[in-house]
């Protein structure tokens, strides 16, 4: 498994949760404490900003309670985003273009208040995605075409077998990506197993929340609850 990302994959789905999840947010959390030390005062970098301004509310929040950046970094970005939204509310002499949605909107609202509001929607709507988002997103690409490919090789067979599987949004993506029909009929067993052993799991913990069975305690199947939203709606993030 002589790929990076393969390795890490396969480490991954030793530990609690979707193994894709996992790789996600560390690669998220990386960005984010890559650019907070490195590009807080970079042109480039503070006008894609702009375009988005700022994070979106998660990654937002995300750097703030895992200190992925200090409060002089958040100070400098949001201040030049506050100052990017007043330029644009104070900007008379552009043209807004409203959008087929903003048009519908503003054919509710007085005309005496329209070019306000306008100009508003101009200044607080960002142009582009969450730049954190964008690259979540491409970096979840490539982790899934690296699962497709190392499907076919006995490494990570093992490694998702070991795993508690990936978790439906991911399976779907993965998905897409296989081209080997041996490879997705694997992963497709595989997946089975894991929502098969769950639900015995989930009867379990059910059966012993009955007051004639409570006696008995919880072994595994004390999580399964939140092993079984995990796996259905992507691992528990952190914020």
């Amino acid at each position: 498994m002589p790929n990076s990302t393969a390795y890490k994959l396969s480490e991954a789905c030793h530990e609690q949760g979707c193994p894709v999840c996992r790789l996600e947010q560390q690669g998220v959390e990386r960005y984010l404490d890559n650019h907070f030390y490195e590009n807080v005062n970079s042109p480039g970098w503070r006008e894609r900003l702009r375009a988005s301004l700022g994070f979106c509310h998660e990654h937002a929040w995300l750097g703030v309670n895992q200190r992925l950046g200090d409060a002089l970094g958040y100070a400098i970005i949001y201040h030049d985003m506050v100052n990017t939204v007043l330029n644009k509310l104070n900007d008379d002499d552009r043209p807004v273009q409203a959008s087929r949605a903003w048009s519908s909107l503003l054919g509710q609202i007085p005309e005496q208040v329209r070019m306000m509001v306008e100009k508003m929607l101009y200044a607080f709507t960002p142009r582009k995605r969450c730049p954190v988002c964008e690259h979540r997103d491409e970096m979840t690409r490539a982790v899934l075409s690296v699962l497709a490919e190392e499907l076919k090789t006995p490494e990570m067979t093992e490694a998702l077998q070991a795993s508690e599987g990936l978790c439906l949004p991911h399976l779907r993506l993965a998905l897409e990506h296989i081209k080997d029909r041996a490879a997705c009929e694997k992963l497709l067993t595989i997946q089975r197993t894991k929502l098969e052993g769950l639900r015995a799991e989930l009867a379990e913990f059910i059966r012993k929340n009955d007051y004639q069975a409570i006696q008995e305690g919880f072994g595994k199947e004390g999580n399964a609850w939140l092993r079984a939203v995990g796996l259905l709606t992507g691992s528990r993030k952190k914020t």
